[in-house]
């Protein structure tokens, strides 16, 4: 992902919280991004990767704008 490289690169700590709600076959998952403890990202869908997505990019235009 990019933001992990981005984070790499900027000796950033990223942590990713995982929310999963819902029956088991009808789930959502909500995903929080944080930079060094602040959270940067938040992203929900159907699946965990979605999420994960999601927040990521959010994640990252909150990162480029403060660039």
């Amino acid at each position: 992902m990019e933001l992990n490289n981005w984070g790499q690169r900027t000796h950033k700590k990223i942590e990713y919280e995982y929310q999963r709600s819902g029956p088991q076959h009808n789930e959502t998952w909500t995903v929080i991004v944080r930079v060094d403890e602040l959270e940067y990202g938040r992203g929900v869908a159907r699946n965990r990767r979605g999420a994960e997505e999601a927040a990521a990019q959010e994640a990252l235009r909150v990162v480029q704008q403060q660039l």
